[in-house]
């Protein structure tokens, strides 16, 4: 379609209904690319969010348990 409109070539109505079809199919390709790309982005950010909060919840728990034992040592130590 450039190559005819470069030579300065007048296009048929016939050729313009084949570039729209063509570029339309070529859109259509690149849409359902874009919302597969999407969806994997956003699995990929919901897993890294899970990941945060999964290491978070398990510093907490650590230190929870660390606080647990130190607490009756110092009980024991005032008795």
């Amino acid at each position: 379609m450039q190559s005819l409109l470069q030579n300065g070539e007048k296009i048929t109505p016939k050729q313009w209904k084949a570039e729209i079809q063509s570029l339309q199919s070529e859109y259509d390709s690149i849409g359902k690319e874009q919302t597969k790309t999407a969806t994997e982005l956003a699995y990929a950010e919901v897993i890294s969010y899970n990941k945060k909060n999964l290491e978070r919840e398990l510093q907490n728990e650590s230190r929870q348990h660390n606080r647990q034992q130190g607490r009756p040592k110092r009980r024991e130590e005032e008795i």
